[in-house]
C-alpha cells in the first residue's frame, strides 16, 4: 500500500511540476484570474445594486409650483432620485402646466439622453412615484378634502405599512467583486483543467511518455490515479492562489463559514480533476481537447450562475442550474457567503459533486489510453 501511493504522488509530482513549467497553463493559472477579478468586478461594481442608489435628475418646472407637484418632487427623493442643478450632464424631468393656463393635472416629460444599463429602472421609479401621487391625491378627495391638503395627508400615519429588505448576511444582491470572484474562481478552476490538463495528457501521449510510463514497474491503476492527482493538485493550486488574490488584492469577504466553503472547493476541485482527466483521455487533437474543454466550461459557467447572479434570471435557469455541477458549487457558494446559511444546507451540493467526481473519475479510468 504504502509503495503505491509512493507510486501515485510521484507521477502526480511529476505531472504538476510539467504543467507549472507551461507558459500558457502559468498564464491562465496566475496571471488572467486576478485580470478577471480586476475588470469585471470593476464593470459590475455597480450592479444591480447600483440601481437602488441615488440618481441624478435636472427638474425644469417653468411654473409656480402647486402643493401636488410639490408632493411628486418628494416622491421622487424618496424614489432615490437627486436633484441636479440645470446645465448639469443628467436626464431632465420636464414639467408643463396646460398651456392655456388653465386648471389641469401637470405634464411629466422624462429626457434620458443616452440610455444607459439603469434607465429602464429610473423610468419604472418615476411611474411608482406617480402612481404614488394619484393614490394619495385620490384618497383626499375621497374623504373631501381639497388638493392641497396632500402634504398633511402623505404626514399622517397610515394603517398598513409593508416593509421590504433584501435576504441574507449582505442584505443586497450580490455584485461587483462579491459575485465576481466566487464566479471566475470556479470557471477557471475548470478551464485550467479541462484544457492544459486536458492537452498535457494529449501530449504525453503522442509524444510516447505514457507508452514509457506503461512499461514501467506501474499498474494502470497507479498511472490513472496519479494522473488524476496530478489535476486535482493544479485544481488546488488554482482556487488557492485565487482566494489568497481575491481576499488580499480586492478584499473579499468569505463570511464566517470558511471551512465549509473550502470543503466544497475541494469538492469541485476533484469533479474538475475527474473531466480534465476524462477530456484528455477521449480527444484526439490538441483543437479537439481545447474546443472540448471551452465549450463544456462556458456551457456550464452560463447555467451554473458564475457570469452572474442566478436569482436575477428566470424560474427556468434558477431551476436548470441546479442539473449543472458548477450550478451545485455557486449555488453553495452563494449560500455560505451571500445568505450566511449553516454550513449543513451544503451537504447536499457537496455529496453531489462526490458522486459526480466518482462517477466521471469511473468513466475517464476506464477511456484512458497509453498510445
Amino acid at each position: 500500500m504504502k509503495h503505491t501511493l509512493a507510486n501515485i504522488w510521484f507521477i502526480a509530482n511529476a505531472d504538476v511540476r510539467f504543467a507549472l513549467r507551461d507558459r500558457a497553463t502559468l498564464l491562465w493559472l496566475v496571471l488572467m484570474p486576478p485580470v478577471f477579478f480586476f475588470f469585471i468586478g470593476n464593470m459590475t461594481a455597480g450592479g444591480f445594486g447600483a440601481m437602488m442608489t441615488g440618481s441624478e435628475i435636472v427638474v425644469e418646472a417653468p411654473f409656480e409650483a402647486d402643493p401636488a407637484t410639490e408632493r411628486f418632487l418628494e416622491l421622487l427623493s424618496e424614489g432615490g432620485f437627486v436633484r441636479a442643478e440645470a446645465g448639469e450632464d443628467a436626464p431632465i424631468l420636464r414639467l408643463s402646466a396646460p398651456w392655456d393656463g388653465a386648471d389641469g393635472p401637470v405634464t411629466a416629460t422624462y429626457l434620458a439622453g443616452n440610455p444607459t444599463p439603469t434607465t429602464e429602472f429610473e423610468v419604472l421609479r418615476l411611474h411608482r412615484a406617480a402612481l404614488r401621487l394619484q393614490a394619495e391625491l385620490a384618497a383626499v378627495a375621497a374623504r373631501g378634502d381639497d388638493a392641497s391638503t396632500i402634504a398633511a395627508f402623505a404626514d399622517e400615519a397610515r394603517a398598513l405599512t409593508v416593509e421590504v429588505e433584501a435576504a441574507g448576511r449582505l442584505g443586497r444582491v450580490p455584485s461587483g467583486f462579491e459575485q465576481t470572484i466566487p464566479g471566475i474562481l470556479v470557471m477557471f478552476t475548470m478551464l485550467v483543467l479541462l484544457t492544459s490538463g486536458g492537452v498535457l495528457l494529449l501530449m504525453e501521449r503522442e509524444q510516447g511518455i505514457l507508452r514509457r510510463l506503461a512499461s514501467a514497474p506501474l499498474s494502470r491503476r497507479e498511472i490513472v490515479a496519479g494522473k488524476w492527482l496530478g489535476r486535482m493538485l493544479l485544481a488546488l493550486a488554482q482556487i488557492g492562489f485565487a482566494m489568497c488574490v481575491g481576499t488580499l488584492l480586492f478584499g473579499m469577504d468569505w463570511g464566517p463559514s470558511l471551512p465549509a466553503i473550502l470543503a466544497v472547493l475541494l469538492g469541485w476541485a476533484a469533479f474538475c480533476a475527474s473531466l480534465g482527466l476524462l477530456v484528455g483521455s477521449i480527444g484526439r487533437s490538441q483543437g479537439e481537447v481545447v474546443g472540448l474543454g471551452m465549450l463544456l466550461t462556458m456551457v456550464m459557467a452560463a447555467l451554473g450562475g458564475a457570469w452572474w447572479p442566478i436569482e436575477v434570471t428566470p424560474a427556468w435557469m434558477q431551476t436548470l442550474q441546479l442539473a449543472v455541477p458548477a450550478g451545485w458549487t455557486m449555488d453553495a457558494m452563494h449560500r455560505l457567503v451571500s445568505f450566511g446559511d449553516a454550513p449543513a444546507t451544503t451537504i447536499p451540493h457537496f455529496a453531489a459533486l462526490a458522486v459526480a467526481c466518482l462517477a466521471v473519475a469511473g468513466l475517464a479510468a476506464k477511456l484512458f489510453r497509453f498510445s
